[in-house]
């Protein structure tokens, strides 16, 4: 017998949300940033494997294995926002919101320890690129200080969203209701 995974139903949506996003996204990034031939390249490639990504995606998630490929998606999506928020060269407030986009997908689409893995991992990357932008400062005010109030602009609320995530997991019974909850009537 073969159990409907929920988890097949979000993953072709999110991922044609995410195909979408890639393709009406490079324009304007093409616009708006400076038209050099290595920003060029790096939009290219971002905003085309994103897209390739999610069409594969869109693809897989007819074949039966959800939770694969919403592993591919959030882990794939982790390894593209943190390859471009470290090459980027932006400040670390601005690489936030790609992070807390694949915590949420995280949340949602798979389980407790991914849950756990994105969050140390995104959490490290940000804090890596705090410390990139600290070391930038004036000498006079040292390293320490601009990256101190660097992870403060981020981290607690980044830590109160994994945690909504994370007690919000039990409730969404994606799977299945947990074994130790009693039959409704």
């Amino acid at each position: 017998m073969t159990t409907h995974d929920p988890r097949a139903r979000l993953l072709r949506p999110i991922a044609w949300a995410i195909f979408a996003a890639a393709v009406l996204s490079a324009p304007g990034f093409l616009i708006a940033e400076r038209f050099e031939p290595g920003r060029v390249v790096r939009i290219a490639a971002s905003n085309g494997l994103a897209a390739l990504g999610a069409l594969a995606l869109v693809r897989a998630s007819a074949g039966g294995r959800a939770l694969l490929g919403c592993r591919v998606l959030v882990y794939g999506l982790l390894l593209l926002v943190g390859w471009l928020a470290g090459t980027g060269g932006e400040e670390v407030h601005v690489n936030v919101v790609n992070f807390v986009l694949v915590t949420v997908l995280a949340g949602t689409l798979l389980e407790r320890a991914d849950l756990a893995l994105v969050a140390a991992a995104s959490a490290c990357v940000l804090a890596a690129i705090a410390w990139r932008g600290a070391s930038d400062a004036p000498e006079a005010t040292g390293v320490f200080v601009p990256f101190l109030e660097s992870i403060a602009q981020f981290l607690p609320t980044y830590a109160v969203i994994v945690f909504v995530l994370w007690i919000a997991m039990p409730m969404r019974n994606l799977l299945s209701p947990p074994s130790d909850t009693p039959a409704s009537p």
